[in-house]
Formats: structure tokens, sequence, C-alpha cells
């Protein structure tokens, strides 16, 4: 048995965890497990959890590399990283295309943290919600929205791709969503992501594809 812990971003990340990305990677396996970005710890012990700041990042994934029979991860938005993260700021003058700066950000991240043996790090480029736009068509059925897929698949196509969509704070994938007037709530959207399947995002986001490709070989390099 291979354990595996998501450090997750927010609610929809864990979601997305204990839905999509548990069910499948138990066939190799791999039992993953998700748990939230720390932001907020009370008197009686409760939680409050989100975020990408990185001290909450450092302080949440420090007692989960703390186990050394599990195999760490991450899911947070390379969208919105503070210039104080890991990284960021180096990647952002280097001047390189985006999949380079998130590249360049994961491994500043394995070296803020003393190169961990067992830490794969993971960006969503630019954005979890990026996804959404690997099938159109399935948002378009869940919602009822005629004329939603046609919008989508433009916005993608210009863009060069799913993981490719950022412009501006009022055109990031979510903003976008939300700006379609289709109810759209990150939470209640990852069954949205389930019509839509692994399969799809895998083969519309490449990033996401040789992350999942990774955490699948977990279950034979073990």
């Amino acid at each position: 048995m291979t354990r595996l812990l998501v450090l997750a971003e927010g609610d929809s990340e864990e979601l997305f965890v204990r839905e999509l990305l548990a069910p499948h990677l138990i066939r190799f396996g791999i039992y993953a497990f998700a748990t939230g970005v720390v932001t907020k710890r009370l008197a009686d012990g409760m939680k409050y959890a989100g975020g990408n700041h990185w001290g909450q990042v450092r302080n949440s994934l420090r007692p989960l590399l703390g186990d050394s029979a599990a195999w760490v991860t991450t899911l947070l938005d390379y969208y919105g990283l503070p210039e104080e993260f890991p990284g960021v700021a180096e990647a952002a003058a280097a001047g390189t295309d985006t999949l380079s700066q998130v590249r360049k950000i994961e491994t500043s991240l394995v070296e803020a943290l003393g190169h961990p043996a067992r830490f794969i790090p993971f960006l969503a480029v630019h954005e979890f919600e990026a996804w959404y736009f690997a099938d159109p068509g399935q948002v378009e059925k869940f919602y009822g929205q005629p004329g939603i897929a046609q919008r989508m698949r433009q916005a993608s196509e210009t863009a060069g791709g799913p993981e490719s969509i950022n412009q501006g704070k009022e055109t990031h994938p979510s903003k976008r969503l939300e700006g379609y007037a289709i109810g759209f709530r990150k939470t209640a959207g990852v069954a949205v992501l389930k019509e839509i399947g692994l399969p799809a995002i895998r083969a519309a986001c490449p990033h996401f594809a040789c992350w999942l490709a990774r955490l699948e070989a977990l279950g034979r390099d073990t």
C-alpha cells in the first residue's frame, strides 16, 4: 500500500482529491488523503483551512513531510501566488514561458523545504478551475445553458488551451465561469469535473497530465 498526502489550497481542491483523484489512484494501489492549508488554529483545536501564503503552506506541509512512510504532493494554484512564495519573484524576472515559470517555482518549493525525498510539488496552471475548460460541452449540459460551450471553447482556443487561460483579475478561469451567469460555485462545481472526467482533463491539460502520471507511477515504484 502506498499512501499519498495531498495538501490542497481550498475546499474545492480537497473535494477534487476525495471524489476524483483518490478513486482513480486506488486502482494503482495508492491511497490518497486530502488536507487543506491551515490558515488559523483556535485554542479549542479547531482549524481553518484555505490559502496560498508561504508561511501557511510551509507550516501545513511540515507535519505531512514528517510522515516518512507517505508521499506528499500539493494542489495549489499558480495564479495568485504571492511574491513571498519560493521562486515566484525569480520566475517572473526570468521572463520565460508560463510552464517554465511554474516548474521553477515547483523546484524552488522543494529546495525551500530541504529537498524531502518523498515530495512531489504541483501547481495548477494557471488555476484549478481551468480544468472545467477541458470539456465545455459537459459544462453546458450540466448547467443547461445553451451557448456556454461555444464561449468556453473560444476562450480556450484563443489562449492556447485550458492551462493557458489567464488574462487578469477579471478573466482568469474561475472569474470567467462566474461571469457566464450559470450559477457556478467552486465547491459545487466539482460535480461538473466528475462529469468531465480525468481522461478529458488529462488530454487537454499537459501539466496536469504529467502530475497524474507521476502519481500513478508511485504504485509501481514503491
